[in-house]
C-alpha cells in the first residue's frame, strides 16, 4: 500500500497477470437457422448469416492381400493371406474437404523361402522289349535308383536253304543257316545259329521242327532242343520231326535245334534237311 500526501488519493486497481497456453483444436457445431420475420419497434427484417457444416462418410479405397507359394515338407504350416480393411469420416467446411481416418490391418507374415529337402526314390518296374525311351520330370534333391526287369516278347526263326542230314547213325548234328522271323515275331534275333530269348518268362514254350527228305534208302530223323548248350527236350522220329518243351527263359538265352538219324542207312544215304517246316520258336 502506498500513501500519498494531498487531497486526492488515487485508487489503484489490483490485477494478476495470467498467460494461457495450450495446444488443441477448437471445434464448433453450428445449427442451421432460417430467417424469420418479426415485429420490432422499428421497421425492418432480422436475418442471420450462418455457415453450414456437412458430415459425410467415406471409405478408404484401399485393400490388398499377400500371397506366396511355399514348398515345404510334411511338418510345414502354410499361412493364408489377410485382407486390409478400414473406414473413416470426412468433414466438408466451406467447400473444403478434410478427411480424418484411421487404418488398421491384421498382418499375417508369409515366408517366401522354399524348404530344402533331400530324398531317395527307388523304382522297380517291368520294361517291354525292345526298350522304349520314356521321360519323367523329377524335382528335388536326391538320388534316383531304378531296377529294370526286362519284359518278355515271343521270338522265332526259320531255316534258310537246305542242309545235309547226319551221315553217322545216332549222331546229333546242329541245324544251321537261320533267318530271324521278324514278320511274325518282331525283335527276333539269331546268334550263331541260335534263337535269342527276348526277356524273362517263367514258363515259356519252346517249339522246334525239321522238315526233311530221305536219301536213296530209308532214313529216320528226330530232333532235340538245347538251351545255352544243355538239352531240354528230345522228340521222336517223324517227318516233319517236332519237339517242344516248357521251361523258364531269361534275357539272352540261346535256343538251338539238332537232328539225328537213327537209321543204319545214314552213312550210305543221308537225308536232306529242308527249309520248309523247319523252324524254332519261343512263345
Amino acid at each position: 500500500m502506498a500513501f500519498i500526501a494531498g487531497k486526492y488519493i488515487p485508487v489503484v486497481i489490483p490485477f494478476i497477470r495470467a498467460d494461457a497456453t495450450g495446444d488443441g483444436t477448437l471445434l464448433a457445431s453450428v445449427i442451421s437457422a432460417v430467417a424469420v420475420q418479426g415485429n420490432a419497434s422499428v421497421s425492418g427484417q432480422l436475418t442471420a448469416q450462418y455457415t453450414p457444416r456437412q458430415f459425410s462418410t467415406v471409405d478408404f479405397q484401399s485393400g490388398g492381400s499377400a500371397r506366396a507359394q511355399v514348398a515345404a515338407g510334411q511338418s510345414a504350416v502354410v499361412l493364408v493371406s489377410a485382407e486390409f480393411g478400414g473406414g473413416g469420416r470426412a468433414a466438408a467446411i466451406n467447400a473444403i474437404a478434410r478427411g480424418v481416418g484411421e487404418l488398421s490391418a491384421t498382418v499375417v507374415p508369409h515366408s517366401g523361402a522354399v524348404s530344402a529337402f533331400h530324398g531317395t526314390a527307388a523304382v522297380i518296374g517291368v520294361l517291354a522289349l525292345p526298350p522304349v525311351s520314356v521321360s519323367a520330370p523329377l524335382t528335388g534333391g536326391g538320388t534316383l535308383t531304378a531296377t529294370a526287369v526286362p519284359g518278355f516278347r515271343p521270338s522265332g526263326m526259320n531255316k534258310s536253304g537246305t542242309q545235309s542230314g547226319p551221315t553217322t547213325q545216332n549222331a546229333w548234328v546242329q541245324v544251321n543257316n537261320w533267318t530271324a522271323d521278324t514278320a511274325n515275331y518282331p525283335g527276333s534275333t539269331v546268334d550263331t545259329n541260335g534263337l535269342v530269348s527276348q526277356g524273362i518268362k517263367a514258363s515259356a514254350t519252346i517249339a522246334g521242327s525239321a522238315g526233311w527228305t530221305p536219301g536213296i534208302q530209308s532214313n529216320s530223323i528226330a530232333v532235340r532242343l538245347k538251351k545255352n548248350g544243355t538239352v531240354i527236350a528230345t522228340g521222336t522220329s517223324a517227318n516233319p520231326a517236332t519237339v517242344s518243351a516248357t521251361v523258364a527263359v531269361a534275357q539272352g538265352d540261346r535256343i538251338t535245334l539238332e537232328v539225328i538219324d537213327t537209321s543204319s542207312w545214314a552213312s550210305l544215304s543221308a537225308a536232306t534237311i529242308n527249309a520248309a517246316n523247319t523252324y524254332l520258336r519261343i512263345t
